[in-house]
């Protein structure tokens, strides 16, 4: 059985309305569209990317996905890739099959493929890397392939993974940067992956900072380029951001010629930069309850809210290229209903009338503190919110924290909430769901145990796209009615670039929200 999983106004505060304001008509300058360069093709030119950099290029040594994305992707490819329309499709495997009992997932591989070292890709490359990733103990990559009990070559380009039990996560795994990159053994073996990795994507390693940059140049191997779409730039320079201010000044001047873009139409008005939304990533933005703080313990006030909240202002003002959310799901994903969304609408008046009801017929203040950070906007957005709720009495307080810290202090337990990406690099429902309502990381006061119990099975490959569906959407019902989040908005902005960039309106993939640039050319 071949898996694909096709994955298919009212008054706002005076201080957000004239913000909106303000931001329509600054976007009138603003230049928006498919960012491209009007000349011809360059296949010498050097493409600057300020985009974002890890502090090992090793998967075993990354904590998480999205910053060895960002720094490698000239240079690695995956087993499996997930597409800009929500698939899995072929990458280094070209097709995959489980078992009838779900057991084992069998890959066939591509026969036309060398790592830049000279070493050939074949099963024995795939054993040797999934081997590796699972001894790397106590390492994000070891916990991604956790559900893998062993691994073999059945042929010179077919791999059997045996599993511990039938899930359809093991796609996730071989499609993310933690599970799913192939390294040459030979460099594995060498045993300094992290300075000098070697892979079989159209770039190798010229040079690399930890934490700071890295420089790739064009493979020059004879038919060391397998996919004939890479390779369109001689060099690759990508630098980590430092901050909102310095990637919009750095791009404004011309010192790099690519950058992600929040989405606010302001930052580039008037300049001959182009920005591009990516539309259809599935990354979602809310608000955290941690129910051990009373009165979030009640789910009156957590109902309150969410009906405190005008999504679509806070929207238009701060990332007008997303799209407001009112359920904690994404539109893409099997199980999303349109309907889900209109259960907590912009409603201020229901929202006193639930505070009452709970006992806060003057209003409540939350203890503790909020966390936010500067990331896609994030904090702007929860002063605004912290602005509505007040409106109906409701006081919460925001301390702000860097992005990465933020993970793990609210995972402490020690905070009554906090403002956060609502989402994670996969498009496997039962990931999401166990991401979502279940994993302690984001749930430190304790799962539901209605949801929890609803959510198990729903990975089964044996499982139909009709049955697998109903089954999302019942734990997503019991999830709204008992509502542990507020999401606000689903997207992450895209992509800001100078005009001699192309093949934006093409990207390869930007599953979790972090764009593959390897089909983007410049021209002269």
């Amino acid at each position: 059985m071949r898996i694909t999983n096709r994955l298919v106004g009212r008054r706002v505060t005076a201080a957000v309305a004239a913000l909106v304001t303000g931001l329509a008509l600054a976007a009138c300058g603003a230049g928006t569209g498919a960012a491209g360069g009007t000349g011809e093709n360059d296949p010498d030119a050097t493409l600057r990317v300020m985009y974002g950099m890890a502090a090992s290029l090793d998967p075993a040594q990354a904590p998480e996905p999205t910053q060895l994305t960002f720094s490698t992707w000239p240079m690695y490819d995956t087993l499996v890739r997930v597409s800009t329309d929500n698939t899995y499709e072929p990458m280094l495997a070209t097709g995959w099959t489980f078992s009838a009992d779900g057991r084992t997932l069998e890959l066939e591989l591509r026969d036309d493929v060398t790592f830049s070292d000279g070493e050939k890709f074949d099963a024995a490359a795939v054993v040797a890397n999934l081997e590796y990733y699972k001894s790397a103990d106590k390492s994000t990559v070891q916990t991604a392939l956790a559900a893998v009990e062993s691994v073999e070559a059945v042929g010179e380009y077919e791999v059997a993974i045996h599993l511990l039990k039938p899930t359809t996560t093991i796609l996730t795994s071989l499609s993310s940067s933690l599970g799913g990159i192939m390294i040459s053994p030979k460099a594995i073996a060498a045993g300094d992956i992290a300075t000098k990795p070697v892979g079989t994507g159209a770039y190798t390693l010229e040079s690399f900072k930890p934490g700071e940059s890295a420089v790739y140049v064009r493979r020059t191997d004879e038919g060391g380029i397998w996919d004939e779409g890479t390779g369109k730039v001689a060099r690759v320079e990508l630098a980590r951001i430092a901050s909102a201010d310095a990637k919009l000044n750095a791009l404004k001047s011309g010192q790099i010629d690519l950058t992600s873009w929040a989405g606010d139409p302001n930052d580039y008005a008037g300049t001959p930069i182009r920005t591009v939304p990516m539309e259809g990533v599935l990354n979602m933005v809310g608000l955290y309850f941690n129910p051990k703080f009373k009165p979030l313990d009640d789910v009156r006030v957590r109902k309150a809210i969410n009906l405190a909240i005008d999504r679509k202002a806070v929207v238009d003002a701060f990332v007008p290229s997303d799209s407001p959310r009112g359920a904690t799901w994404p539109e893409g994903m099997p199980g999303f209903d349109e309907e889900r969304e209109g259960t907590y609408p912009y409603d201020p008046e229901a929202a006193k009338k639930l505070l009452a009801e709970a006992g806060y017929e003057n209003g409540v203040e939350i203890p503790g503190e909020f966390l936010i950070s500067p990331a896609a906007s994030i904090d702007k957005a929860a002063e605004a919110v912290q602005a509505q709720l007040a409106e109906v009495g409701i006081d919460i307080k925001l301390r702000t924290v860097d992005i990465l810290a933020q993970v793990t202090t609210y995972a402490g337990g020690k905070n009554s909430g906090q403002f956060m990406f609502l989402s994670l690099p996969s498009i496997d429902p039962y990931a999401w769901l166990r991401r979502l309502f279940v994993d302690p990381l984001w749930n430190p006061g304790g799962a539901d145990p209605k949801v929890a119990a609803s959510i198990e099975g729903i990975d089964d490959p044996a499982l139909s796209d009709e049955d697998r569906t109903a089954k999302i959407s019942a734990a997503l019902d019991l999830a709204t009615e008992n509502p542990m989040f507020a999401p606000l908005w689903q997207g992450v902005g895209g992509l800001a670039a100078s005009p001699k960039v192309q093949g934006l309106d093409d990207l390869a993939s930007f599953n979790g929200g972090v764009a593959n640039l390897r089909y983007v050319s410049m021209t002269k």
